[in-house]
């Protein structure tokens, strides 16, 4: 499970390493997350490629993710987001449990939740000006 972690979040990562104030912040998935019980952990990350700039001021890079879609993993592209008031996002996670002597693996999807009351919060429209799906190649200068 490790080494399939460490493929999941090096994009992550190189994102966050080189914008670090472009991310959406993220936090822990909250206790009444609802959890999915999947056959397969997610593939590892794409690595998607954004401008150096937001397309409007207050913008966030949100990360792209793997979504658990009618028994199989489906990529939803990363994208430019306003963060919602009073809300905060906890990016996806999968945990394996064990109960009497067997194991389930458990996904919760990437989501904003309210930070004053227990519920999930409505999923950002993308910023006015951004692409709507990210680039899977690196944009290259003429």
């Amino acid at each position: 499970m490790s080494l399939r972690r460490a493929g999941f979040s090096a994009p992550l990562a190189l994102v966050v390493a080189c914008s670090q104030n472009l991310a959406v912040p993220a936090q822990p998935q909250p206790a009444f997350a609802p959890a999915l019980r999947v056959d397969s952990p997610p593939p590892p990350a794409q690595i998607e490629y954004l401008s150096s700039e937001p397309p409007s001021p207050g913008c966030r890079w949100l990360d792209g993710q793997w979504q658990w879609v009618s028994q199989h993993w489906d990529w939803r592209p990363g994208g430019w987001v306003p963060p919602p008031a009073d809300c905060q996002y906890a990016p996806p996670n999968t945990t394996w449990v064990v109960s009497e002597g067997a194991g389930a693996l458990y996904y919760r999807p990437g989501r904003w939740y309210s930070v004053s009351e227990p519920r999930l919060c409505p999923d950002p429209a993308p910023c006015p000006g951004a692409e709507t799906r990210s680039r899977t190649e690196p944009v290259r200068p003429p």
